[in-house]
């Protein structure tokens, strides 16, 4: 019978992949064969190190030799992370060797690649390395460069469905114990069972190993299929793999802990694209513009300035170039910071300049150097003008963060400032946040946008999570006391004339100061506690963000006021004139007062990115909305209105990747939804591709197709809803024969499908058609983790290898105990509620009905039955009664608002699914889906989709291989006529003629026009 292809076919492919991109081959069994390996223990080709050696430094001597390749495989480090970041020095850096000859002594400086050459270097693909540590293992492929083992990749069978990507994860991981020797020199490791295809730091979590889609850093690779050509192809290449070993992997060091980091594949191709730029742009005839990056928040952009600064400051074209990171806020100045200073065996040491002095002083010194400034230190002193010039150098790069912010300043402003005082300077803007969110026009300023690596994509790749959006109202009761009254007697008392009442009345009635009343607040209080304890496993963290500083330290009070309420700190600045005193005291049960010292901060800070930290809120105002990232962050508690950029970079303060998170969650108490239909407007006209939230009950409908696909898998006669109810050893027994039953057909699937409702339930497990369900769920859930021991192999001994994700998940049982409490009700004869309206048949057939603003009339009127705001009619003023209820009424319109919003952006997200559904239906590239909607748009209905989409394959091949530089330009009209028949010549090949022809070659150059009009740059 003929046998499925297995791990072994995977494996011969994927040498044959590497063997094509030049690298040589041998069976790990020839190497001693050879004689070129003696020992199971070691795991360097001495050889093959000592030839290399010896044909790249000839004047050291053979006996030299030895000694030399002895101390580069020889790393110190008493844990396996600190040796191989000591080689990884060595390998990279190089190293001063001393040795002498007739009494003379030479130190040459001294690299174990050349990384200048890549085809001066030997490189080998070995597999089934027997190896002998701790214990003895064999890895699937190392690839050595010069003898040195700097890759490992563990493959697991792509054709059965038990093999997966996380238990080559888990081998990679046993194997850093079992033998350790192989990782003291390794790069990184790619785990693949060809579904899904992995690069990562063999010391890192699953959750931070990604796949590499990109072969040419333009077109990004969505396929799930043969995802390992892929990565070969992007990564492999020779000169590819020596630049991301070299340049793209970082040791940022925290006190004693290390942290390895290997780029992900949109930050190694922009950056490299980035560096190409900045290269063009400060020689001679630059135009000292090197462009934007725009790289979505969240995905890495820190890491990827920094791996930009190292390339530039060791690029030999730049002649020891100064580079100056110019942010434009303090608390983004100090995460920038963080993360250079961390990484300083990558970057070297980092300038912060602390006033306008030290910044002039830096930047009239030597070159070479990195120096971090915020842009208002490049102020004018008094008497001066214009800034003076400080350096007329042209390798001084500015890299400015979030670069829309501060730069558009040219009238007079600090942006005018900072080029005055470096005239020959480049600049090139790094942003998270779509260039035209604000008026200025980034790229006239930084020049075109060098890379895009947009939100969708982000959270396509698994480099951010999706982000949900729930809406909650807290409803407003004013008192029914005479407000005017009062109020009348309050100024009268104070001797306030008439003007200072009116800017009272303004005040007073303000958004701010409704939302601040103490009954709301202790409203607020109570629901985040009762929904953050609900909803949170024992790992996550939420921020709170307020108003003004006042609202923030009245709820820290209140939520310090309920039991149940976990560990809180405040988070906002001081102004030493204006805080009351109490704000500088420590509170009881706190360690810090409300207005903290950086030191503090940064402590607080700290406890947040811990998991295991019991501080699980803090309340910010606008600090840490920016810039800060702490991955346990889940929830976002928004009590304050936000707009634009702003709101977009605080949502995401919850999308970082974090062992066991599936997504962020955003709670809304103050209708930030219509703000956030705007700002995904934008964000989709400014070429990002996708809502940045989704709306939590889009969640509850990915749960309940998930429990529907698990149902389809339990025999109709069995009663799910009813099995804890039963007496126990029934129940046990009912368990029991749906595990046997799922034994006997597939419990692969089923594992599957259940692991899917898992993680959604996560997300939904707190909405109350959830909560109906939990004891059917949690069932499921048990058979999972029984078929799973019944399908796991004996081992003779379990040693508990688990993921978070797993841990977390046992502690849903924990909350089971909640639930029995509920049942109480059934004990005490009192039925639950009828919930048949929540069935999906009604719900699809509500949706069905064009009911949408009934229904926001209807929750409306409830709304206003409950809020009934009264005051009694004083003949004196009802001025601000009037204001106050205007001001609730828009209060509680912006959350009513917000349902409509909702609808849009549910309606916005399907849009692009279906656009993202038919590109990969049609197989088109990111560039052949432009020319594909402008023929379409024409309505042509003369050609089937298929037709077209391979005629667009065809004339965009023909079309590009005439391309050349200015190829639009009157003074390359020969070349515009070869592009226009080369279009042609397809079009007639495929038997199109007359007016179609007319039609589509025009349509065709109209769009090749406007697409690659700067070709090259944007081929």
């Amino acid at each position: 019978m003929t046998r499925p292809l297995g791990e072994t076919e995977f494996e011969e492919t994927t040498i044959e992949r590497l063997k094509r991109l030049g690298y040589d081959y041998l069976h790990a069994q020839e190497l001693f064969q050879r004689g070129e390996r003696d020992s199971l223990h070691e795991v360097v080709l001495y050889g093959r190190l000592e030839a290399f050696l010896k044909k790249a430094y000839p004047v050291i001597p053979e006996q030299e030799i030895k000694r030399l390749a002895q101390i580069l495989t020889a790393p110190d480090g008493v844990k396996l992370i600190n040796r191989n970041m000591h080689f990884h020095q060595m390998l990279t850096k190089g190293l001063e060797f001393s040795y002498e000859v007739n009494d003379e002594t030479y130190t040459p400086h001294v690299f174990p690649i050349d990384w200048e050459h890549p085809e001066n270097n030997d490189f080998l693909v070995v597999n089934q390395l027997p190896i002998e540590g701790r214990m003895s293992r064999r890895p699937d492929i190392v690839i050595y460069i010069n003898g040195l083992p700097l890759i490992v990749f563990e493959l697991k069978n792509p054709n059965n469905e038990q093999a997966t990507v996380y238990d080559a994860y888990t081998q990679i991981q046993n194997y850093t114990y079992d033998i350790s020797q192989l990782f003291n020199y390794n790069a990184f490791v790619v785990i693949s069972d060809n579904v899904e295809t992995k690069h990562g730091m063999p010391f890192a979590d699953y959750d931070f190993f990604a796949s590499w889609k990109s072969i040419d850093g333009r077109n990004v690779d969505n396929n799930r299929a043969n995802t390992m050509r892929t990565l070969i192809e992007g990564l492999f290449p020779k000169d590819r793999l020596l630049n991301y070993i070299r340049n793209f992997i970082v040791f940022l060091e925290e006190g004693s802990k290390i942290t390895k980091i290997g780029a992900k594949y949109h930050q190694f191709f922009g950056v490299n694209f980035a560096v190409n730029e900045a290269i063009r742009a400060t020689r001679p005839d630059g135009d000292r513009k090197i462009g934007v990056m725009y790289h979505t928040t969240g995905s890495g952009k820190s890491l990827s300035m920094l791996f930009f600064a190292g390339i530039l400051s060791r690029h030999p074209e730049m002649e020891n170039p100064s580079i100056v990171i110019q942010v434009d806020r303090n608390d983004l100045d100090e995460q920038l910071h963080d993360t250079f200073v961390q990484g300083k065996s990558y970057i070297g040491h980092v300038h912060h300049a602390e006033n306008t002095e030290q910044l002039r002083t830096l930047l009239r010194g030597e070159a070479g150097q990195i120096i971090f400034s915020t842009i208002e230190k490049f102020r004018k002193k008094e008497g001066e003008t214009r800034h003076p010039v400080l350096s007329e150098r042209r390798n001084i790069v500015v890299i400015a963060d979030e670069a829309h912010r501060t730069q558009a300043g040219f009238a007079g402003g600090f942006a005018a400032q900072l080029r005055y005082a470096l005239p020959n300077a480049s600049y090139i803007g790094f942003t998270g946040t779509p260039v035209d969110f604000v008026d200025n026009n980034t790229e006239e300023i930084f020049g075109h946008i060098i890379h895009r690596y947009d939100m969708a994509q982000a959270v396509e790749d698994k480099a951010t999570l999706p982000i949900y959006y729930e809406s909650r109202l807290i409803p407003l009761d004013l008192s029914t006391e005479d407000i005017d009254e009062k109020y009348r007697e309050i100024i009268e008392e104070a001797g306030g004339d008439d003007e200072e009442s009116e800017n009272y009345k303004r005040k007073w009635a303000a958004l701010e100061k409704v939302v601040g009343t103490p009954k709301r607040l202790r409203r607020l209080a109570k629901d985040i506690v009762s929904h953050f304890n609900q909803v949170a496993n024992p790992f996550q963290k939420a921020m709170i963000v307020c108003m003004s500083r006042r609202i923030a330290v009245d709820l820290y009070n209140y939520l310090r006021e309920i039991p149940e309420c976990p560990p809180v700190e405040v988070i906002m600045t001081g102004d030493v004139s204006k805080d009351p005193k109490e704000w500088r005291e420590v509170p009881p049960g706190s360690k810090y007062a409300h207005i903290k010292s950086k030191k503090e901060q940064e402590e607080v800070k700290a406890k947040l990115r811990d998991p295991e930290d019991p501080l699980k809120f803090v309340i910010v105002v606008d600090m840490w909305l920016t810039g800060m990232d702490a991955k346990p962050l889940s929830y976002l508690y928004v009590d304050k209105p936000m707009r634009g950029h702003n709101l977009m970079q605080a949502i995401a303060r919850v999308n970082r990747v974090f062992p066991g998170k599936e997504g962020g969650v955003v709670v809304d108490y103050i209708g930030i939804a219509t703000s956030l239909k705007e700002a995904t407007h934008k964000y989709t006209q400014s070429g990002g591709t996708g809502s940045p939230t989704y709306d939590i009950s889009e969640a509850v409908n990915i749960f309940m197709d998930h429990l529907e696909a698990v149902r389809g898998f339990i025999p109709s006669k069995n009663d799910v809803q009813n099995w804890r109810a039963k007496p126990k050893i029934e129940r046990e027994d009912f368990i029991a024969d749906l595990v046997n039953i799922l034994l006997n057909r597939d419990p692969e699937e089923y594992i599957q499908a259940a692991t899917k409702l898992e993680k959604s339930y996560q997300l939904v497990k707190h909405q109350p058609e959830v909560l109906e369900l939990a004891d059917e769920v949690m069932l499921y859930f048990m058979m999972k983790a029984q078929l799973r021991k019944h399908l796991r192999p004996s081992t003779g001994g379990s040693k508990e290898n688990k993921t978070l994700e797993e841990r977390l998940s046992e502690l849903i049982d924990n909350s089971l105990l909640a639930k029995e409490t509920v049942d109480i009700f059934q004990i005490a004869g009192i039925e639950r509620p009828d919930i048949s309206i929540l069935d999906d048949a009604f719900l699809a057939d509500l949706t069905k009905k064009e009911h949408v603003d009934l229904r926001l009339k209807l929750l409306k009127k409830l709304l206003e039955d409950q809020i009934k705001v009264t005051f009694s009619q004083s003949p004196q003023s009802k001025a601000l009664s009037e204001l106050l209820e205007k001001t609730l009424r828009d209060y509680h319109n912006r959350v009513i608002q917000a349902a409509d919003v909702v609808r849009v952006m549910i309606k916005m997200r399907k849009e692009m699914e279906e656009e993202i559904r038919k590109r990969h239906d049609l197989g088109l590239s990111e560039e052949e889906i432009e020319f594909y909607k402008a023929i379409t748009a024409m309505e042509q209905e003369a050609f089937s989709n298929e037709f077209l989409a391979s005629l667009i394959h065809k004339v965009v091949k023909a079309l590009k291989k005439q391309l050349a530089v200015d190829w639009t330009s009157p003074h390359r009209r020969d070349v515009y006529a070869k592009v226009k028949l080369a279009v042609k010549q397809v079009l007639m090949k495929e038997k199109i003629t007359g007016q179609q022809l007319q039609f589509l070659t025009n349509k065709f150059m109209e769009q090749a026009e406007q697409q690659y009009k700067d070709w090259p740059m944007n081929a």
